[in-house]
This record gives structure tokens, C-alpha cells and sequence, in this order.
């Protein structure tokens, strides 16, 4: 274990409002070399039950472990989650993050929703009202899809075909596509450029503040990938835009001239689900050509959706039909979910 006697060079965070509950307290330390040491502390004696430790250089893996180690607890918590099985989980999201192989248990297979059963996610509604018409948004649960899952189309066959009916649209996270196309990477992969620090120090994701909603592309990881998708070129030509565009209020054109496939970068892929907790998810390949693969294969139209707190946008389709304007309106409050709700597929119907 590392030394105690350390001098803390800023103000420690404590996490402690579920250790009743857990019997864990979760600390955030800055070192006077700059380096950042996070522990899982036992509520009942200050006893050290998992470590790891980060540089100056890897600081963002420290605050999205933050992050992630305190909504884990949380999430557990308002499940009602045994203890010991909360305090696994959290020593081994410590171990992903010491760069330490960790096996995760084999998901049980779930059985689709009956037909008609369709139970929205907490906080989220099944109707919604989109310029007069009254829609149905029917969320699919499914099994936890991981990379073992080389194709989309059997998932889709077996937990949304049944359910489809004429004059329905499927829309399908893109995090699923992504997944079954192995566009899922570690983050120790990602070696962020100076270019990349810059750029991402330049992002307002308010971390720290109660106005965070997620790091987007505020980390150096994040904005390297997302440069990797890109283009340096585009990247740097959209960098200089913004900021002679953005002092005249003018926003938004960095992301617009960069586009949405890369736009759809996301680190960390999960807060909750610990396999991806670790993981940079890229944009899907070919996201047109898969909606059109998954219409012919299920015979209504398909949507490959991204879609979080900031709106909702496509990043392939069936048909041009279907306008954005129309889909930012459907999906304005995602819910679909952006943690462990497991529900990648959508079926959208007119009431």
C-alpha cells in the first residue's frame, strides 16, 4: 500500500453517503508530485480494501473512477444490492483501473418481454406527443450484449422481431452496434497527443460542479479518439473555426465541421456496466448500411440512434424519410438510458 504520510496538495474528495448502507467510503488524494491515489476505505475502521493510483499524465482515469466507483454505490444501493457483492464489484472497477485482467461472471440469458409488456425505464414515459401525433416508445430489454456478440441481427431477431408490427420503426443504440462490430477499446490503447490535452482541457463538461452531466470529450482520451475518428485535418480546422467563431456567440461548429460519426466517441462507454467501464467506444462502421441490413432482415424501418442528455440524432437510417427533426423531438429525454438500463433496442408506434 502506498504511504500515508502524504501532503495533500488540493481538497481530498470523500464519498460517504451510502456507507451505512455498503459499509464503504470512497477517497480522492492529490499527491504533492502531482500524482492522484484512490482507495476504498471500510466505513467501520479507515481499513484500505482496494488502491490504485494515477499520474499526472493518466488524472483523467482518476476522475472518471471517481465517477464511476461513487454511481456504482449509488446505483447498488437503490437496489438494495447484498454488501459483499457491492464491495466485488467495486474491487474489481479498482483492478480495471490498475490495468489488471478481471474476470466477469457469464450473464445470465434473459427471455424477451411478453408481448405488449413493454415496462419503461425509471423516470421515463412510454407516450409522447410529437407535433400532434401521439407515439408509443416500447423499450426491449435484453441480456448484457458483449464482444462475443459478433452480429447485431440475431439479438434483434430474437428480442424485438416477435413484437414488430406493420408500420413500426426500430431504432437501435448505436453502444450495441458499436459492440458487435468490436469498436470497443481499452483506454490504456489510447495514447493522447499534446494536441489532445489541449483540446479536451478546452471542453466544458463542468466536471466537478453540479452542472456535469458526463465527461464527453472533455478527458485526453476521449478527444484523441475522437481525433482518431476524425482526422487530425478536420479536427484542426475545426478548432480554428471555434475560436474565432465562438467570442461572437457563435457555437457549435466545432462538433458540426468535425461530424456526428465521430461526435458518437464516448469515454467512458459505462458508468455502471463494469466490462465497458474501462473502454473508449468508437463510432459504428457502416451505421447506414446496417439499418438498411437490419430493415430487410425484419421488414420495418431501422435507426442507428445516439442519444443522451444533450438530444438525440441519427447516425444511420433506413430511409431519409425519417427526419432528424423528427427524431430529436422522439428522443428528447432518451429513454432508452445512458447506464445499465440494458435496453439498446427501441420500438417506436403510432398510438
Amino acid at each position: 500500500m502506498a504511504d500515508d504520510n502524504i501532503k495533500i496538495m488540493e481538497k481530498p474528495l470523500v464519498y460517504d453517503e451510502v456507507k451505512d448502507q455498503t459499509g464503504l467510503i470512497i477517497n480522492y488524494l492529490s499527491r504533492e508530485n502531482g500524482s492522484i491515489i484512490m482507495r476504498v476505505l471500510s466505513a467501520s475502521n479507515n481499513a484500505v480494501l482496494a488502491e490504485a493510483i494515477f499520474t499526472t499524465n493518466t488524472a483523467d482515469e482518476a476522475h472518471i473512477l471517481y465517477m464511476e466507483a461513487t454511481e456504482l454505490l449509488q446505483s447498488r444501493t437503490a437496489i438494495h444490492d447484498n454488501p459483499n457483492n457491492i464491495k466485488t464489484l467495486v474491487e474489481k472497477l479498482f483492478a480495471l483501473f490498475r490495468g489488471e485482467k478481471v474476470i466477469f461472471e457469464k450473464p445470465d440469458k434473459q427471455s424477451p418481454s411478453p408481448s405488449g409488456e413493454f415496462i419503461p425505464n425509471p423516470g421515463k414515459k412510454i407516450d409522447i406527443d410529437v407535433d400532434g401525433i401521439i407515439y408509443q416508445r416500447l423499450p426491449v430489454k435484453t441480456r448484457l450484449i458483449t464482444m462475443q456478440d459478433k452480429d447485431i441481427l440475431p439479438i434483434i431477431k430474437e428480442y424485438v422481431h416477435p413484437y414488430i408490427k406493420p408500420g413500426d420503426i426500430l431504432f437501435v443504440s448505436e453502444k450495441a452496434l458499436t459492440i458487435t462490430q468490436g469498436r470497443v477499446i481499452d483506454m490504456s490503447e489510447i495514447k493522447p497527443t499534446s494536441f489532445a490535452r489541449f483540446l479536451a482541457r478546452n471542453v466544458g463538461n463542468y466536471y466537478g460542479s453540479n452542472e456535469f452531466r458526463g465527461f464527453g470529450h472533455g478527458t485526453a482520451i476521449a478527444m484523441q479518439s475522437f481525433i482518431g475518428e476524425a482526422g487530425y485535418l478536420r479536427i484542426f480546422l475545426a478548432a480554428v473555426v471555434s475560436a474565432i467563431t465562438r467570442p461572437l456567440g457563435i457555437r457549435g461548429l466545432f462538433y458540426r465541421i468535425s461530424g456526428k460519426l465521430a461526435k458518437s466517441v464516448d469515454c467512458p462507454m459505462s458508468f455502471l456496466i463494469l466490462e465497458y467501464a474501462h473502454s473508449v467506444k468508437l463510432a459504428p462502421n457502416n451505421p447506414n448500411g446496417a439499418a438498411r441490413r437490419i430493415k430487410n432482415e425484419i421488414g420495418c424501418e431501422a435507426v442507428i440512434l445516439d442519444a443522451n442528455y444533450r438530444g438525440a440524432f441519427s447516425l444511420g437510417k433506413s430511409t431519409g424519410k425519417i427526419s432528424e427533426n423528427f427524431i430529436g423531438k422522439l428522443f428528447k429525454d432518451n429513454p432508452l438510458g445512458q447506464s445499465d438500463e440494458m435496453t439498446p433496442f427501441c420500438i417506436v408506434r403510432k398510438k
